[in-house]
């Protein structure tokens, strides 16, 4: 069974037996742009609530954004509403506001209220282009509702046992630490409170600043009595009460968490707020091109930038597969992962001949699919291969590519519109992001004279038995290229690695079949035979 069904099982059977409507619940800091390892967070819960939803049962779908945490770094890059990246040194005085409330640092780009509703509407836009969306709830609206104040009243009241707790899980805080911080309201910036009065409601601070990632903010030295409502609880015993407002049945969470905040989260749920803990999910982080994305080092991507180079579909089945997995998300090779959608698509409408190695391997491939899809097509879409695509708009403008598709057989009428939408992608993607050897420049006629020369008559041989079946589809010609290297002696990998150098004069380079169904093919067959 497909994970998320899994989940979704446990997570219908928690709720009816506590005789409510579950809950999902993710979360996110709008510290800057969201990346798209961020997005575990939201997927890993997306699935399961559509995986309920789709047995027709109620399920509520939420969507924290933690807009009282203090800004705590700035980024290398900021992005606008569009979508688009600015480096941060367009805009100077952003280091004055580390410390404060994102609720309360102005947005760089002045469009928005605050720091935490631009970078909120910007993760928004990023959710609706893929087709996911949650409930979305301010943190600082709840605190201003009062919604935390039962369990701050909590947290104060058994103070001794919070003490016990808190040294516990982290060695180094005392078990006299209040682990609550408070706005200060001469400088704004968020300080840790050092008494409290329950009766009026009221903590008590020393603005000194506080610690954040090595450094400590600069506190104004403002001495006196503060409302909890202008204050909030830090972060292991404000995510357990999050769950308590919202009768959490479920969320997922990277083991960063799982090593941390999860197992004390529990026991702050348990023996402080008295309810129970959801159901967790621990999900592994994924890399970028073999490397973690990180906003100090500036190499984060958005929803908004994967949506420019694939469809919504092909990049939300990156988020159906095991997520226990640790996987390198090839930006260079982006074409593996459409592919791998294509064929779960194919899959799905019965037009695959791959093996599959089992009925349940094949029916969660189709479940997958149906992940994915916002709107399931009525019939098979028939996509075009976007390395193909990614070649073709490499050498002809998106009319010609259109042209030449048709004459392939590749494109009808009742895919053009698909056709085109995956020829802007790739093109996109090729030009942006494609590693080098998907870059694509023919010789001259004296460079693959020179390559033609320095080959044994044997592989030429084989170059002009494999341009007599340039005319065969394309199944045909990869099954000749196998048999003529058989036959030969000419191992596989040194034909391919001619084709290349007759073409593009290097050893690698697009898939072949599909790159020389690209060309013209006398064009080819001539260069293939020394002609031209």
């Amino acid at each position: 069974m497909f994970w998320a069904d899994q989940l979704a099982d446990k997570v219908i059977e928690r709720a009816e037996k506590e005789g409510r409507v579950p809950n999902i619940k993710c979360q996110e800091t709008p510290s800057g742009g969201k990346h798209i390892g961020n997005l575990n967070d939201v997927m890993r819960a997306y699935f399961v609530y559509k995986s309920i939803i789709l047995r027709e049962k109620e399920c509520e779908f939420v969507h924290m954004t933690d807009d009282r945490d203090p800004l705590k770094g700035i980024p290398l890059r900021l992005v606008d509403l569009n979508g688009v990246w600015h480096n941060t040194s367009e805009f100077p005085d952003l280091k004055k506001w580390l410390g404060k409330p994102l609720f309360l640092v102005p947005d760089p780009f002045g469009c928005c209220s605050s720091w935490a509703e631009h970078f909120t509407n910007v993760w928004k836009k990023g959710l609706d282009g893929i087709g996911v969306y949650p409930m979305f709830f301010s943190v600082n609206k709840l605190y201003k509702e009062g919604k935390f104040e039962p369990y701050i009243k909590m947290v104060f009241e058994k103070r001794k046992l919070v003490g016990e707790i808190i040294s516990k899980w982290q060695r180094t805080k005392s078990k006299e630490y209040i682990p609550f911080d408070a706005i200060c309201p001469k400088c704004k910036t968020l300080s840790n409170v050092d008494d409290f009065d329950l009766d009026k409601k009221m903590v008590h601070i020393t603005c000194r600043g506080k610690p954040i990632k090595g450094r400590k903010t600069a506190g104004c030295g403002f001495e006196g009595w503060v409302p909890w409502s202008e204050g909030k609880l830090q972060w292991r015993f404000e995510w357990p009460a999050l769950w308590g407002i919202f009768n959490t049945t479920y969320e997922p969470f990277g083991k960063d968490h799982a090593e941390g905040s999860w197992p004390s989260g529990k026991e702050i749920m348990k023996r402080i707020y008295e309810k129970e803990p959801p159901i967790p999910f621990v999900y592994e982080f994924f890399l970028v091109d073999g490397r973690k994305m990180s906003a100090s080092v500036g190499n984060v991507f958005i929803p908004q930038d994967m949506v420019k180079i694939m469809e919504p579909e092909a990049f939300n089945y990156f988020y159906t597969k095991r997520p226990e997995k640790q996987r390198d998300f090839e930006l260079a090779h982006i074409f593996r992962l459409v592919d791998e959608f294509d064929e779960a698509e194919r899959i799905y409408f019965g037009k695959s001949k791959a093996e599959i190695s089992s009925p349940l391997r094949e029916e969660n491939t189709k479940r997958m699919y149906e992940m994915t899809m916002n709107k399931i097509p009525k019939e098979y879409p028939n996509r075009i291969s976007y390395a193909f695509a990614a070649t073709l708009m490499q050498l002809m403008d998106e009319d010609k590519a259109i042209k030449r598709l048709k004459g392939l057989g590749h494109v009808d009428d009742k895919n053009e519109a698909l056709a085109r939408d995956r020829l802007k992608r790739a093109h996109y993607w090729v030009t942006h992001y494609a590693a080098p050897e998907f870059k694509i420049e023919i010789i001259s006629k004296e460079e693959a004279v020179r390559e033609f020369k320095e080959l044994t008559p044997n592989e030429k041989n084989v170059l002009t038995e494999f341009a007599s079946v340039l005319d065969m589809p394309e199944e045909e010609q990869i099954k000749k290229i196998q048999e003529i290297t058989k036959t030969s002696g000419v191992k596989l990998k040194r034909f391919f690695q001619i084709c290349y150098a007759l073409l593009l004069g290097r050893d690698k380079g697009p898939r072949l079949v599909p790159f020389i169904g690209s060309l013209d093919k006398n064009f080819v067959k001539a260069r293939l035979r020394g002609e031209t």
